[in-house]
């Protein structure tokens, strides 16, 4: 961890691993919620990948009231109207797939971190530019781990967090953190769709758990 100072830096780095979810059902979504947080997760993202995540969103928000220490954000936000929305809904920060110069304003001005996506040195150099402090590179499994060292050699203070693709094992997680990441993003790798299909909601718990204890002996 290079922005030892800031206080997003310091809590993403915290908790090493940022889950990604979305499910049309409210009540899933609700207990994907609870069982995130009881394998240990402190940070998690909502994806607003379908027309009912506005109305999805201030649910999660009154039960992350109830979790000590949760940190909740939104996802998939490409344009300042969506961060908007959110934002007033109580999202705590906002995660895009790209990088949009007029989002990183909006977000800097609003003073509320932003996490965009990018898959160049000339794209994180931009954002890094509209006060971005950490930014996703995706889709991870193609830029591969050997990107990130590359970023740090000429961006030394940008902190880094894989998306799309990252492993749950010892192997993949490892090769990442050894590059220099601040901490992992992960979705379908954490929340399998058949397990999610089948109600199996302990067995989602006993991966987060494993994947959490993974993540802390290597940030």
């Amino acid at each position: 961890m290079r922005n030892t100072e800031s206080p997003f830096i310091q809590r993403m780095h915290q908790a090493g691993i940022m889950p990604i979810f979305f499910n049309p059902d409210e009540k899933t979504c609700l207990k994907l919620l609870e069982v995130a947080y009881e394998g240990g997760i402190r940070v998690i993202e909502l994806v607003n990948r379908g027309v009912e995540a506005p109305d999805i969103f201030p649910v999660l928000r009154k039960a992350a009231d109830q979790m000590p220490g949760l940190f909740l954000g939104v996802g998939t936000i490409y344009k300042p109207y969506e961060a908007e929305q959110f934002l007033d809904m109580g999202a705590e920060f906002i995660v895009a797939p790209v990088m949009n110069p007029a989002l990183g304003e909006y977000c800097s001005k609003m003073d509320i971190p932003w996490v965009p996506g990018c898959g160049t040195i000339s794209e994180i150099w931009q954002a890094q530019e509209l006060g971005a402090e950490l930014v996703k590179i995706y889709p991870a499994n193609v830029l591969t781990p050997e990107f990130v060292p590359a970023v740090h050699a000429v961006l030394p203070k940008v902190e880094i967090i894989p998306t799309g693709g990252v492993e749950p094992n010892a192997e993949n997680l490892k090769e990442w953190f050894d590059a220099g990441v601040l901490c992992v993003g992960m979705g379908s790798q954490l929340f399998r769709k058949d397990l999610v299909a089948k109600g199996e909601f302990g067995k989602i718990k006993e991966t987060i758990q494993q994947v959490v204890s993974l993540v802390n002996q290597m940030k």
